[in-house]
């Protein structure tokens, strides 16, 4: 359970994050999105990122201090001696890392300091981690790990043994204002070359294999078969564009799916859609995308899969189909397809959701919040 935000308002904080990835997906975002956020509550954040990564140019575009350190093999020894001098350049009050690579070399790195800040971890994927003792220390020595869903707390706590009291949940926000109720873009169905009066169905996601694209292709060729008329939209770009171009010629529908590559203002294109659909079949926490819609008022259907299921409370606030079925994702498709009534009231109680547990500033409060109260216990031993 997160711990309540601490009265009086916390003290400005010193916070380094970390991250190894090159790419720029959920998680890239998730790091960025709640830099801005804490920044907004008074703290302050630096970044040390690889600089061949999407997010060392992004957070220098927010105008954050960022260390270029490269990761990977033998240049990890370089990474370890570089953030130790990092950290022993300025005083920081909070350690927090996030992929595996950065994670190891940011953990030695912190047993190596005599002075050492709050060191903290965040796990993104609900990915099962390896049951062995580096793995095990690697998620016990951390003050707290922060997951982005209660699936991920619960896999730390059985494989590895790590105390629920140190593991907090916390899904990532969404910017309400961003992700508004908003019109179709006449001008966006024209680029991708839909009809204006056209029913959509969509995914924004990166193309990756454990994603489904495959399985959702499956699912929307029944849905045809069965006399549908519709077209379906996937936003996004990534390893298995190739795989699913070819899928997408494989069961004839060119002339039914458009691959609009990658955006990055996706609300618009959430805009789009009337039935927003993730069929992924592993490794997801709470998906961004899916409460991105839901926040938009889209109806979505997803999979029971991962933290989706945290989101997607079946007939309530969108439709879950069992992971690898196209058969049972084809029918929560048509369903929806065709009862607007329903779909108005899923989307409806979706964006309620979002608006009352997922909001950006709702996450920034609770992760300030954890930070916080490590940062009291702290006080507390040191005058004990």
């Amino acid at each position: 359970k997160v711990p309540r935000p601490v009265k009086p308002t916390p003290k400005s904080l010193a916070i380094l994050q970390t991250e190894a990835s090159l790419g720029w997906g959920g998680q890239e975002r998730r790091i960025l999105v709640e830099a801005l956020a804490m920044r907004r509550r008074g703290h302050r954040t630096a970044f040390v990122c690889d600089p061949r990564g999407e997010l060392y140019q992004r957070a220098l575009l927010q105008n954050f201090p960022v260390t270029p350190l490269v990761f990977g093999g033998i240049k990890n020894l370089g990474a370890w001696a570089g953030l130790r001098r990092v950290l022993n350049r300025a005083p920081v009050d909070i350690l927090n890392t996030h992929s595996s690579l950065d994670s190891w070399v940011g953990t030695l790195a912190w047993r190596s300091l005599r002075n050492r800040p709050l060191l903290v971890r965040t796990r993104h994927l609900s990915t099962l981690v390896r049951d062995n003792r580096p793995t095990r220390w690697l998620y016990r020595t951390p003050a707290a790990i922060i997951t982005t869903g209660k699936i991920t707390k619960d896999l730390l706590i059985e494989r590895l043994g790590v105390p629920a009291r140190r593991i907090f949940s916390i899904p990532t926000g969404v910017e309400l204002a961003e992700f508004a109720p908003q019109e179709k873009s006449r001008e966006l169905l024209a680029q991708v070359q839909i009809p204006a009066d056209a029913f959509v169905f969509g995914s924004v996601a990166v193309l990756r294999s454990w994603k489904g694209h495959l399985d959702l292709l499956e699912a929307f060729q029944a849905l045809l078969q069965q006399g549908a008329r519709a077209f379906l939209l996937l936003v996004g770009e990534g390893p298995y564009r190739v795989v699913i171009e070819e899928k997408i010629a494989q069961l004839g529908l060119q002339h039914r799916v458009r691959l609009a590559g990658f955006r990055d203002q996706v609300a618009p294109w959430f805009a789009l859609m009337d039935v927003k659909v993730l069929a992924s079949y592993a490794n997801e926490g709470v998906p961004q995308s899916l409460l991105q819609a839901m926040a938009m008022a889209r109806p979505v259907v997803g999979t029971a899969v991962g933290g989706i299921p945290e989101v997607i409370f079946d007939g309530e606030t969108g439709l879950l189909a069992p992971p690898r079925d196209p058969r049972s994702l084809a029918q929560a498709m048509g369903r929806l397809m065709a009862d607007p009534d329903y779909r108005q009231a899923l989307g409806r109680r979706g964006r309620e959701l979002v608006v009352e547990k997922f909001s950006l500033e709702q996450m920034a409060a609770e992760v300030e919040a954890v930070y916080e109260v490590l940062r009291l216990r702290r006080e507390g031993e040191g005058r004990g």
